[in-house]
């Protein structure tokens, strides 16, 4: 019993991806996905790194839009 209970929390707690996920581009802004509240260095390097790859020399963050039903949290980064 003790095994399938370790064995449960460890499956529900992999799935929780812990770094930010690109969902959006278009060349001029990029959205990030993620389970933070609020703007974080990861995140900012990730926009950084998505923007710079299409051309543009720096990210900076506009807004941020939070999912109640999944937990998750949107940022908008402008591409300049």
């Amino acid at each position: 019993m003790r095994f399938v209970l370790v064995l449960s929390i460890l499956a529900v707690s992999a799935c929780v991806p812990t770094e930010p996920v690109v969902s959006d581009y278009n060349g001029a802004s990029v959205k990030l996905v993620d389970y933070a509240a609020g703007k974080t260095p990861e995140n900012q390097a990730e926009a950084t790194r998505i923007c710079q790859a299409g051309g543009k020399h720096r990210a900076e963050y506009a807004s941020s839009s939070y999912n109640s039903y999944t937990y998750q949290s949107q940022h908008l980064y402008l591409c300049l």
